[in-house]
């Protein structure tokens, strides 16, 4: 039964699989009658075959009126993470408690609202009726672009942060990245500086999926306890990694859940088992501060 979780939670945070009994049933249906690989193709060509054609100019506009910026108080540029949610859209707390330990260190952080400006309901998606990882990825390569003109940020030491349907959306940026390919809704690969720019990724409960290769240094954090991720994917996965690819460190938390580095989880995150573990999150922080301190 937790095969439907492989990918498909993966993507998704919590409160929307806790929404309704409907969206459960849908996907233990994909593990019952099909295959996750089916659902996300599918997924995929209907996103192909909907989303309109647009720009990174046209991304940028809707999401730059929302986005949260925190950075330390310092006249000089600094490391920045761009910080992007789970697909039940952003938490405040969750954004503002790792700000502080960033801002703390001296480095920036500006999270990323992909849903606002756009006017999306959350739970299109989470059941990927809209915004899948592989058109949210432009999101990405806006930010980019756009962060380079802002004097709080060293645009050559950017971070990249993602959290479920965020950390699969970083994960298709890399992949995208590494054959040029453009996200769903872009004409051509916009040339962003992606490898020059962006010196790590790190990816919270998501998984593993094509590889890629670009020299990006990255980090996958994962629970045991996870009721919709399966770690194996990505211990499968870690030694198959190219060598031509930046490295990869895959955490797994015994007994860490999905959310673990919630310390204010919502309702529908503890109904669904979610629990903080400080122990993770304290490992995970440092993981993340010495790849930055090591790229300086």
């Amino acid at each position: 039964m937790f095969r439907v979780f492989l990918l498909l939670a993966a993507l998704c945070s919590l409160p929307a699989l806790a929404a309704t009994d409907s969206n459960r049933g849908e996907l233990e249906d994909v593990v019952e009658n099909g295959s996750v690989e089916s659902f996300i193709a599918r997924a995929i060509a209907h996103a192909k075959a909907t989303v309109k054609e647009t720009s990174v100019d046209a991304i940028s506009d809707r999401l730059r009126p929302f986005d949260k910026s925190y950075f330390p108080k310092t006249d000089a540029p600094v490391p920045t993470v761009l910080f992007f949610h789970g697909c039940s859209g952003p938490t405040a707390s969750h954004e503002q408690d790792w700000a502080q330990r960033f801002n703390e260190a001296g480095i920036g952080l500006i999270a990323v609202d992909s849903y606002q400006g756009r006017g999306i309901e959350w739970r299109q998606a989470c059941d990927f009726k809209v915004m899948t990882p592989w058109q949210r990825s432009a999101d990405v390569l806006a930010t980019i672009e756009d962060v380079k003109a802002d004097p709080r940020v060293d645009a050559d030491q950017l971070y990249l942060a993602g959290f479920s349907h965020g950390a699969v959306t970083i994960w298709a940026a890399l992949v995208q990245a590494s054959s040029q390919t453009p996200p769903i809704g872009l004409r051509q690969w916009p040339e962003v500086g992606f490898e020059q720019h962006v010196q790590g990724a790190f990816m919270f409960y998501g998984t593993c999926m094509q590889p890629w290769t670009v020299d990006v240094d990255a980090a996958m954090f994962l629970g045991t306890d996870d009721r919709y991720i399966q770690e194996e994917t990505c211990q499968a996965y870690e030694p198959k990694h190219p060598h031509e690819a930046g490295e990869l460190i895959v955490k797994i938390y015994p007994g860490a859940t999905h959310t673990f580095d919630h310390a204010k989880p919502n309702p529908a995150n503890i109904e669904a088992g979610s629990r903080y573990d400080p122990a993770a999150t304290e490992d995970a922080w440092k993981t993340m501060l010495e790849m930055i301190q090591g790229n300086r």
